[in-house]
Parts: C-alpha cells; sequence; structure tokens
C-alpha cells in the first residue's frame, strides 16, 4: 500500500529542484510526478495535458479517490492559475510527514492561505470550462516583494605597516686606564767617616769597581676581541581579537487587512528553535526522548500560525481542528504532543 504527499508550487523551477531534494534524500525518481496545466512532454517526469484543463479535474479525483472534494477543486484551480503540483507515492515505510516539511522547507505553496485569498477575490470553486491564466495574470497575482537581509560579512587583509632595518657601524671610544710603572736607579750616596781603618779596608786598596743596572717599567698597549652581545634579527607573530561593530538591514514585510490591523511576517522556523528546545528541555525532557520526536509537533504548531482560517481565534476554538490534522499523520499522539503544537502555535502569534 502506498501513500500519497501533494504539494503545489509557483513555477516548474522550484517544483524540479523539491524533486532533486527529494530524489538526494533517498525517494525513487519513478515515484515523484509533476503536473501542470500547459505542460509539454519532456525528460522531467511532467505530465502531458493537451486539452490543458480539460482532464485535470478527472486527474484529481482519481488521486484523491472522489469526483466531490475540497482537494479537488483546490489542487485544481492552482493548476489554472498557473501552479505545478508535485505528487509523491510514498510506501508505508517512508514518514509522509518528513517528506512534507522536506517540501514546505523547498517553497511549497501554503494552499490553505491561497484558498482563502482566492475566495476574498469573490473564487467560489473550481470550474472546469475556465480558462488557464495568462502569463500576465499570473504575474499579476503574485506579485512579489523581495525580503532582502544584509549579512556582515567580516575579512582580513595584510597591510603594509613598513619595516625595522637592523643594522652595525664600527664607533670609537676615548678609554683611560691607570697603571703603576716602577723604576729602579743607581743611587750613590757620600757620608763622612773618621774611623781606623780595618783589614777588610785595607783590601779595597786599589782599583775597582761596582756596577748596578738601573731598569723602568713601560706601559704596553694591546687590544683582544671579545664577544659582548648577539642582535638576532627575525619576525614574532603575534594574533589579536578586535570586534567589528556596523550594521545590517533587512526588509520586513507587512500585511493590512481592511480592518486596518498589520501582521508581521513570520520568520523561519529555524528562528524560533531554540525556544522551542528550551521549552522541550523544561517540559518534556525529564520524561525521556529527544528533541527531534518533538520537532514535527512544534513545526506543526508555527505552520499553523500561517494560516488566515486560525487567524485572530484563540487556542480553544481551532483545538479540535487542529487535532484532528494531526491525528491524521500521527495516530493516538494528540495528549502527548498536543502542548508542544500549541506552543509553536502561540509563539509565533505572540499569544505566549
Amino acid at each position: 500500500m502506498t501513500q500519497t504527499v501533494i504539494s503545489v508550487f509557483d513555477t516548474t523551477e522550484q517544483a524540479r529542484s523539491a524533486e532533486q531534494l527529494l530524489i538526494r534524500q533517498g525517494i525513487e525518481p519513478g515515484t515523484v510526478h509533476l503536473t501542470r496545466a500547459r505542460a509539454t512532454a519532456d525528460t522531467t517526469g511532467e505530465k502531458r495535458d493537451e486539452g490543458l484543463l480539460s482532464g485535470i479535474g478527472h486527474f484529481f479525483s482519481n488521486l484523491f479517490g472522489t469526483d466531490d472534494s475540497d482537494e479537488v477543486s483546490t489542487y485544481s484551480e492552482a493548476l489554472r492559475r498557473g501552479g505545478v503540483v508535485l505528487s509523491v507515492d510514498l510506501p508505508d515505510d517512508v514518514s509522509a510527514e518528513s517528506v512534507r516539511y522536506t517540501l514546505e522547507e523547498a517553497g511549497a505553496v501554503d494552499v490553505d492561505a491561497r484558498v482563502d485569498a482566492w475566495r476574498q477575490q469573490g473564487w467560489t470553486g473550481y470550474q472546469p470550462d475556465s480558462k488557464p491564466y495568462t502569463e500576465e495574470e499570473i504575474a499579476k497575482e503574485r506579485a512579489v516583494l523581495p525580503v532582502i537581509e544584509e549579512q556582515l560579512e567580516v575579512g582580513k587583509r595584510k597591510v603594509n605597516k613598513g619595516s625595522v632595518r637592523v643594522y652595525s657601524r664600527t664607533v670609537e671610544t676615548p678609554v683611560q686606564e691607570t697603571v703603576n710603572l716602577r723604576e729602579e736607579r743607581a743611587k750613590v750616596e757620600r757620608r763622612p767617616a773618621d774611623r781606623p781603618a780595618t783589614a777588610e779596608d785595607l783590601q779595597a786598596l786599589g782599583e775597582k769597581s761596582v756596577e748596578i743596572e738601573e731598569t723602568a717599567e713601560r706601559a704596553v698597549v694591546s687590544k683582544t676581541a671579545r664577544v659582548v652581545e648577539e642582535v638576532v634579527v627575525g619576525k614574532e607573530v603575534a594574533e589579536r581579537s578586535e570586534t567589528i561593530e556596523d550594521t545590517v538591514r533587512r526588509t520586513e514585510v507587512e500585511t493590512e487587512r481592511a480592518g486596518g490591523e498589520t501582521e508581521a511576517t513570520i520568520r523561519a522556523f529555524e528562528d524560533y528553535e531554540p525556544e522551542y528546545r528550551q521549552d522541550y528541555q523544561a517540559r518534556y525532557a525529564s520524561q525521556g526522548g529527544a528533541y527531534e520526536e518533538y520537532q514535527p509537533a512544534y513545526r506543526y504548531g508555527y505552520s499553523l500560525a500561517g494560516e488566515n482560517r486560525y487567524r485572530d481565534r484563540g487556542w480553544e476554538d481551532i483545538e479540535s481542528d487542529v487535532r484532528t490534522g494531526w491525528e491524521r499523520e500521527h495516530p493516538n499522539t494528540w495528549e502527548r504532543m498536543k502542548l508542544a503544537v500549541r506552543h509553536g502555535w502561540e509563539r509565533v502569534t505572540g499569544r505566549r
């Protein structure tokens, strides 16, 4: 037994990108089908519909198993207005919910919101004899305001801060050293005497000479070279952190209803996810189980906030419908997951 997941995209390029994303995630290529009102035969898997809208109702009747259903009317009208329907045939062991989330991330249209907008313009249901939209009509209906967000990118570049030159030269510095020098000189001293001559004195009669050597010390200068310091020339690297402060701009789009109330654009699911994780830690972590088990519930509540049919209504008013939608994909899990679903919805709608 197989199950079918259906999504609508505004352009063929978006639908093909979603198809490739599913294939990269392991979905068999032959189970993914693209359908549009004015398709031509090619190798992308798109179905030929030579009669334009003549067979669309029949196609969806077979897909949904009934001729009289809101889904048949909705998806047929989406094709008439230039949309591309992507359908995926899944075996029972593949999670339809995970495939649905993948398609939403790839840009799938919120069909319920589109239907609400069509009804405000006077649409009452799909008419098989209606003509498909022209390119001009499609462009007019899908007026797009680009949402632009600047991101600060900080890089690095090397700048020249000059250079350091190290050189050596010889300088002369006068020095003084004191040295003590010694001299030996002959000293002749005559002393008067008056005593009888001794035998020793008598022996000195005759010619006799005494020679005394005189000496003197002179200062001798010599130089010895010694290394007293070494200068090593190289580079050292130091790193520092610098905080860059700037401002970035982003586009915020607001929609105004007839009553004059405004509603800020819903941010991406990832922007809210840190707060969903905090709620999981406070509410469920002690009971066991990973955050990933509860993430579909938070995401489901997040998706409800963008649906017009739930706008300006309290949780008590929508809980029954929300539970039905959840139990369709996750039977017998509502009581366990309902607080996560509610938190996901209330966080986006500002009710928390």
